[in-house]
């Protein structure tokens, strides 16, 4: 872990513009929900491996998440909220061989996160399961050698809903169990901004990104960056988001995690929030 700390603190160095954001004020509640909507921690958007309930199109991959609340609980008085649910997804990579589109790999995702939310601070605590399979087809035409891979995941996030519409998070992870044996610790950053002159009543501009180092790569770091465009029902909850992608790291497959990529594409992405919601009716 020699290198660990000191580029972590690099990239809190990188995704933190200026003290100020701390800086506490009188529109904090409303900045709070506008980010927020009605999620007690929102999912980070430039996560390449965040299942969070949406689907998701860009161009050699496709994935399917869905985030179900099991128990909710708010205090009026203290202005805190929690949150316990389900987790779930599967992403999918493809690749073409002339005229042939074919599996590349697949990752399961299963978990149990805990919320938590006072005001314009939140967190998440998730323990997880992800997996991975290679397609038969790339195994064929890559003669990569496929091994078992399955790890369950102790992960920790803290976001802060700062004046301006911003947002900033970050927080370790662990591998509480992992096969292959590698290196356990990884560490995550990130900022969402929605800029109040990009926006209207049903769209908004936004630019996020996400940092990632993780010790199993020998704390080498996942860089992703996402701007573009979300469009929101009439109460401003997000229904889909059109959006250029910039990624360079590891690639977002268990099996694969030791290669490396860079992108840069488009991707579209329908959010299923709007919908679970209208199935799962909250009263407080």
């Amino acid at each position: 872990m020699g290198q660990m700390p000191l580029r972590f603190l690099l990239i809190l160095l990188l995704i933190v513009p200026a003290p100020r954001l701390f800086s506490q004020s009188s529109a904090s509640n409303s900045n709070s929900q506008d980010l927020a909507s009605d999620q007690i921690f929102r999912p980070p958007m430039a996560d390449q491996t965040e299942p969070a309930s949406r689907i998701r199109y860009g161009g050699k991959y496709l994935d399917f998440g869905l985030a179900l609340p099991l128990a909710f609980y708010t205090s009026e008085g203290k202005n805190s909220a929690w949150q316990v649910g389900f987790l779930g997804g599967i992403a999918a990579g493809f690749g073409s061989e002339r005229t042939t589109l074919y599996l590349r790999a697949a990752d399961f995702h299963a978990g149990i996160p805990i919320s938590y939310r006072k005001e314009n601070w939140s967190t998440r605590f998730e323990f997880y399961h992800v997996s991975s399979h290679l397609g038969a087809d790339f195994e064929q035409i890559s003669g990569f050698q496929p091994f078992h891979y399955s790890r369950e995941v102790a992960e920790w996030l803290v976001a802060y809903d700062a004046p301006h519409h911003v947002r900033i998070y970050g927080g370790p992870r662990v591998l509480v169990r992992t096969y292959p044996s590698v290196g356990r610790w990884a560490f995550q950053a990130g900022t969402e901004w929605f800029p109040a002159a990009l926006s209207s009543h049903r769209w908004r501009f936004y630019l996020a990104d996400d940092f990632q180092t993780r010790g199993e790569v020998a704390w080498r770091t996942n860089i992703s960056v996402e701007p573009g465009v979300q469009w929101t029902t009439r109460k401003g909850e997000p229904v889909a988001r059109l959006e250029a992608w910039f990624y360079s790291g590891q690639e977002p497959f268990g099996e694969l995690f030791q290669r490396r990529e860079r992108v840069f594409g488009a991707q579209l992405i329908f959010t299923l929030e709007p919908v679970v919601k209208s199935l799962i009716t909250h009263r407080h």
